[in-house]
């Protein structure tokens, strides 16, 4: 008995650590994306959606990517970066100027004067990376980084042809380096994240935004807005795609692989024309609403603007420098 009790055991056993084994084998690693945006945000399905489908084809099905659109993990876009950090999405996406003061040296690419449309600016990002960004993202790894289309000015009620125009005005901003721009252009600058600033223009609480013109669609600003100018000194928005360090260590060393050749420059770069050419059709559409009245800077108003931009560009610089950011050797870095 003792002897078939044993063969019984260490049948069973055997078993057991097959199934282990076929278990293990089969075992996914499933990422959870944030979003606070809907699924028919632009990037959505070209973006979220295909990074989701190319991992598992990838890795074989080993690495998933869940979406959850909306905030369904968490409301408000504010909170996103944060999101990422305690893990409660493995990848969020998000606005690093919603949290300025984490990510000093990355806006530095919103200054005007340092970029000249969105490809560019995203290489720049891209390009720097390595040496000076990548530390600003704490226990996360970056795995998009790039810019929306350059901003516009979007106005309810008062057309903005000259920098007097917006003298006493408020005007929503997305950054703290927006919000020195603005105010060096004698407005008041309001800080806020773009899914209020419907409500915020329609109620008066702003007088009007600075944004990308992707805006106009994809927060509906074209109901609110009457007035949209262009050719600004060019100040993009920045985004993030991120992920949470320590899950990303937890994956084997070939779906990481995986992953990493997914993401970077490429998926940035994608990202952006997305934004760009959302942006360009929601400019025909505004410009099809009636009543609507798109203003373009005379090249003597752009000087203006120029010459008030550059003042507070050498003065961020000063201060910056003063804190131990290196903004001047950074912005050298991103132009040269």
């Amino acid at each position: 008995m003792n002897i078939v009790r044993r063969t019984l055991f260490a049948s069973a056993a055997a078993g057991l650590a097959l199934v282990a084994q076929t278990s293990g084998a089969l075992a996914e690693n499933v990422l959870k994306l944030a979003s606070f945006l809907p699924p028919v945000y632009v990037l959505h399905e070209p973006i979220f959606e295909k990074l989701a489908a190319d991992i598992d084809v990838a890795t074989g099905g080993s690495t998933k990517i869940e979406i959850y659109p909306s905030g369904e993990l968490g409301k408000g876009p504010v909170e996103q970066y944060k999101r990422a950090v305690s893990r409660v999405a493995e990848i969020t996406y998000g606005l690093p100027g919603y949290t300025s003061s984490v990510f000093p040296r990355t806006l530095l690419i919103e200054l005007p004067g340092v970029t000249q449309g969105h490809e560019d600016a995203t290489a720049k990002l891209w390009k720097v990376m390595d040496e000076h960004l990548r530390d600003e993202f704490k226990k996360t790894v970056p795995l998009a980084l790039f810019v929306t289309p350059p901003a516009v000015l979007m106005m309810r009620d008062r057309p903005i042809h000259s920098m007097d125009d917006l003298a006493g005005l408020k005007i929503r901003v997305a950054s703290s380096s927006a919000a020195a721009i603005i105010e060096a252009y004698g407005a008041t600058a309001v800080p806020m994240p773009a899914n209020k600033v419907y409500t915020s223009m329609n109620t008066g609480v702003v007088d009007g935004a600075l944004m990308g013109s992707d805006s106009l669609l994809i927060f509906k600003l074209i109901e609110t807005t009457n007035y949209v100018t262009t050719n600004l000194p060019e100040m993009p928005t920045t985004i993030f795609l991120v992920a949470n360090e320590e899950a990303l260590n937890e994956l084997s060393a070939d779906d990481r692989a995986a992953l990493d050749k997914l993401t970077g420059l490429g998926i940035s770069q994608r990202s952006a024309a997305g934004l760009a050419k959302f942006g360009e059709i929601a400019m025909g559409r505004f410009a099809d609403k009636e009543g609507a009245e798109i203003i373009v800077l005379s090249d003597k108003e752009r000087a203006a603007f120029d010459a008030a931009a550059a003042g507070a560009v050498a003065s961020l610089k000063t201060e910056f420098d003063a804190q131990g950011v290196p903004a001047t050797q950074i912005i050298d870095a991103m132009l040269n």
